[in-house]
C-alpha cells in the first residue's frame, strides 16, 4: 500500500454521489454544514463527518431549463446544458441563502433556506430569478460572487460579481445588481457595471475572487495586458477596487463605475532580471483578518512551467490605488511545483523583524491525477475540505504522528507539538514542544537521537541523514550542523566540496576528518630526512672500510 495512502487511511473522510462536478464551497461554521455546488444538485455535508451526509436527504436538485434550446447552440447536453451551482452566498444572518448556476447556459438564481427548501411564495425576493451578469453562462469559465449586507446606498443588501454577461464571452463584466426595497419590493438603485466593450476596464478577465473590505469590495483576477500590447501578448494579474456606495455617473456614466480602479499585483523572484509569476489561479484572505491577501499564481502555460505563493498586504493595495498607479513592487514569494495534480502544500508564514517568511511543511497527495476544484478550513473542526469533480474529501489538519517521526519537522507544525518523554508528536497542547518560526536553534536537542561513530585519523565519514521523510519532500533540501566548542551550534554549507560533500539521499560526508594531516606528514619526512642522512653515513664509513687490502689483518 502507498505510504500516503496508509497515512490518510484513519484521517481522511469521503464523501460522493458520483461524477457531479463538485467545484463550489461556502462553509457556514454556526449550523456545523459545508454547502457544496455541483451538477443540478445543491448539498449540505456534515462538516464533522462528511461520509455522514445522505446523497439525497441533504441535497436539493435544482435542474436546468431550455436543455434543448441550449443543445441546438452547439453545446454538450450531458455536461454543458446542465444546471452547474457557482455561486452559494449566505444572506442576513446566514438562514437564506443565495443560489446562481449556468442553467442550460440561462443563468438562473435562487432564494433558498439553509436547510436546502425553497422559500414560500409571501417570502418573495424582488430581483429574483434571472442570473444573467451573477453567474457565468459556461461551467469552464472562472467567476467570482459576494452578498454584501452593509455599506451600499440605502444600507440595502446586494450581490457583487464578476462573470461573463453574454453567451459569446464578449461582455465580461464587474456588476452589482438594483437595490431593492425589501419589505416594499420597489427598486431603489439601479444596477452598476463597467463599462461595455471597454478592454481598458476589462479585457477577458479570469475572476478568481472578491472581498467585502470597509468602504470597498475588492475583485482578483487576470487578463490580457493592455499596456502590453505594442510589445506581444501578455497576462497580468490585477486586483479592482469599487465604493459601496457608488451610485454611478450623473450623466454618460449613470449605469457604469464612478470609483471603479484596478492596478497590477507583481508576484515575482527579484533579481536584475526579474522572474514573473503572472497568471493569478486562487486568491484567500483569512476570515475575520482584512490585512493580508495569499495568492496562488503561475507561469505562462506556454513557458517554463512554476508557481508561487505570494502575499498583498492591504495597506500596499491602498497605496497602489492612491499613488499614481504602478505596480505593487513589494510581495512574498515561495517558489512551488505547478498544482495541477490534487497536490496540497502545507505552508507554515510567520512575521520576524518586519519580515514575511514561510516553510514548506508537508506534501498531501489527495486527489492523484485530478485537479482539486475548491478548498475550504475549519479551525473549529480542525479540518480541511478540498473538492474534485469526483468527490469532497475531509483532512484533519492535525495529522502529527502520521507524519512526524522527530521533534525537527514535528515542531514547525502549529497543529502539532513534540511530547519529549514519550517521545512522540502530538496534537498540539500546552507542556509540548513547538517552535512554529524556528527561533530556538537547540529546542529539539534534548529530543535528539545520538549515536557514537568510531573512525580511524585519516579517513573520510559518511553520516546518513535519520530523518524520515515524505517521498513528496525528499528533493527538498535537509540541514546539517556543528557543534563546536568555539562556534558552539553552527550550520554546515557545502560550498567547500574539499571538505562536506551532501550525498544523494540528504547524508553527510566528511572528507579526510582528521585535521592534523599536513603537520604529521611533514614529521614523516623529517625523519625520512633523518634516516636517509644516517643511511648516508653507514654508506661512507663502509666505503672507507673497502680501502684497505683484502689480504691485510686489520687490528680491532
Amino acid at each position: 500500500m502507498d505510504l500516503l495512502q496508509s497515512v490518510f487511511k484513519d484521517h481522511v473522510r469521503e464523501f460522493s454521489c458520483g461524477n457531479l462536478y463538485y467545484r463550489t464551497f461556502f462553509m457556514d461554521s454556526k449550523r456545523d454544514a459545508l454547502y457544496v455546488g455541483a451538477m443540478d444538485r445543491l448539498f449540505r455535508l456534515n462538516m464533522n463527518n462528511v461520509t455522514a451526509t445522505h446523497c439525497d436527504r441533504d441535497s436539493i436538485n435544482l435542474e436546468p431549463s431550455n436543455v434543448a434550446q441550449c443543445v441546438s447552440k452547439g453545446k454538450s447536453e450531458h455536461f454543458d446544458c446542465r444546471n452547474h451551482i457557482r455561486v452559494i452566498q449566505p444572506m442576513g444572518d446566514g438562514s437564506r441563502l443565495y443560489v446562481c448556476g449556468t442553467n442550460a447556459h440561462s443563468p438562473k438564481d435562487w432564494v433558498l433556506y439553509s436547510n436546502l427548501t425553497h422559500l414560500p411564495r409571501h417570502e418573495y425576493v424582488p430581483g429574483i430569478g434571472m442570473g444573467v451578469a451573477k453567474c457565468p453562462y459556461d461551467p469552464a469559465d472562472n467567476s467570482t460572487a459576494l452578498w454584501v449586507e452593509r455599506g451600499n446606498p440605502g444600507s440595502l443588501p446586494a450581490l457583487y460579481s464578476g462573470t461573463n454577461a453574454e453567451f459569446t464571452k464578449a461582455d465580461t463584466v464587474i456588476f452589482r445588481t438594483d437595490l431593492h426595497n425589501l419589505t416594499t419590493g420597489r427598486r431603489e438603485f439601479s444596477f452598476k457595471r463597467t463599462l461595455k466593450y471597454d478592454s481598458k476596464w476589462l479585457d477577458k478577465p479570469n475572476f478568481v475572487g472578491s472581498f467585502d473590505v470597509g468602504e470597498y469590495v475588492l475583485f482578483f483576477f487576470r487578463e490580457t495586458a493592455v499596456e502590453y500590447i505594442n510589445c506581444g501578448k501578455a497576462v497580468y494579474s490585477r486586483v479592482a477596487r469599487v465604493c459601496k456606495r457608488d451610485t454611478g455617473g450623473k450623466n454618460i456614466l449613470s449605469q457604469n463605475w464612478a470609483t471603479y480602479l484596478k492596478a497590477r499585483l507583481n508576484c515575482s523572484i527579484p533579481g536584475e532580471f526579474p522572474f514573473y509569476f503572472n497568471e493569478i489561479q486562487s486568491i484567500y484572505k483569512v476570515p475575520g483578518d482584512d490585512s493580508r491577501f495569499y495568492g496562488v499564481f503561475t507561469t505562462a502555460s506556454t513557458g517554463l512551467m512554476g508557481s508561487a505563493i505570494c502575499t498583498f498586504t492591504i495597506g500596499d493595495i491602498q497605496k497602489a490605488f492612491e499613488g499614481k498607479f504602478k505596480e505593487q513592487a513589494t510581495s512574498s514569494s515561495a517558489w512551488l511545483p505547478v498544482i495541477n495534480e490534487g497536490k496540497i502544500h502545507k505552508i507554515v508564514q510567520w512575521t520576524r523583524n518586519g519580515d514575511s517568511q514561510s516553510a514548506l511543511l508537508d506534501i498531501f497527495d489527495v486527489t492523484p491525477g485530478e485537479p482539486i476544484q475548491a478548498m475550504a478550513l475549519s479551525r473549529v473542526h480542525g479540518s480541511l475540505y478540498a473538492a474534485s469533480d469526483k468527490r469532497v474529501l475531509q483532512l484533519r489538519l492535525a495529522l502529527c504522528a502520521r507524519r512526524y517521526d522527530a521533534c525537527v519537522r514535528c515542531a514547525r507544525d502549529p497543529y502539532c507539538g513534540w511530547d519529549r518523554e514519550a517521545a512522540v508528536c502530538r496534537e498540539y497542547m500546552p507542556g509540548l514542544i513547538q517552535d512554529v518560526a524556528n527561533e530556538t536553534a537547540d529546542i529539539c536537542d534534548s529530543s535528539i537521537s545520538r549515536k557514537s561513530v568510531s573512525a580511524t585519523w585519516g579517513q573520510s565519514l559518511h553520516l546518513g541523514s535519520f530523518v524520515k521523510m515524505p517521498e513528496v519532500l525528499q528533493p527538498r533540501a535537509v540541514s546539517w550542523y556543528h557543534y563546536s566548542r568555539d562556534k558552539g551550534r553552527h550550520p554546515i554549507t557545502f560550498n567547500k566540496p574539499e571538505k562536506y560533500i551532501e550525498t544523494s539521499e540528504h547524508g553527510l560526508l566528511i572528507i579526510s576528518i582528521y585535521s592534523n594531516w599536513c603537520h604529521e606528514f611533514e614529521k614523516y619526512k623529517t625523519a625520512m630526512k633523518t634516516w636517509e642522512r644516517k643511511q648516508e653515513q653507514c654508506a661512507r664509513q663502509n666505503d672507507s672500510n673497502q680501502n684497505t687490502h683484502p689480504n691485510e689483518i686489520v687490528l680491532n
